[in-house]
């Protein structure tokens, strides 16, 4: 049913109807069809698993070369080998030791001597120079700014024009105590 379905499929795709092909029957073409090669999957599962085991297989012999080759390493290079390892940890304790040294002679303490960087004394000092710095900026707060606006009452509230006050204007007190938004009570706008 399956393959039924997928020729039907491939037919409906392949099979495009011009003037030249408008007098082929529909069983012409499926029998035409039906003569084409189907794809074997199973096939090409295998084949794709026997590529993969070949890949693992270079892989695996890669591995056994490179133990090969050093195993063929000769003495001196073996030696030549451990000493650059040696050097190179002989260098990255240097750096240590000049980090911790710049920082105790900075007052630097604890998590706060992990922040120096630097490849010379140099180097390390200006860090620690900076990091002193701001950790003195951030122990000194800062005086808050005062409010100017605090303990006032709000410009809208203040000087707001009473009943008895409006009954005593003149039209143009009126207006311009309006201007000012010092009837804003009263009128509730």
């Amino acid at each position: 049913m399956a393959e039924i379905f997928l020729q039907r499929i491939n037919m409906s795709e392949e099979t495009v109807v011009t003037p030249d092909t408008q007098t082929d029957s529909v069983d012409e073409v499926i029998e035409a069809q039906a003569t084409e090669p189907e794809t074997d999957w199973k096939a090409m599962a295998r084949k794709w698993e026997a590529r993969a085991k070949a890949a693992k297989a270079d892989t695996e012999d890669a591995q056994r070369w490179r133990e090969y080759l050093e195993t063929q390493k000769t003495e001196q290079e073996k030696i030549n080998d451990a000493l650059a390892q040696a050097k190179a940890e002989a260098e990255a304790a240097k750096l240590e030791l000049m980090r911790i040294q710049v920082a105790s002679a900075k007052g630097i303490t604890g998590e706060a001597a992990r922040l120096l960087r630097g490849s010379t004394t140099e180097e390390i000092e200006a860090e620690a120079e900076l990091l002193v710095s701001l950790m003195a900026s951030s122990k000194n707060p800062t005086q808050p700014q005062p409010d100017a606006s605090q303990g006032r009452p709000a410009p809208t509230t203040a000087g707001q024009i009473t009943r008895e006050q409006l009954d005593k204007m003149t039209p143009q007190e009126i207006m311009k105590a309006k201007v000012e938004g010092r009837l804003t009570e009263l009128l509730g706008s």
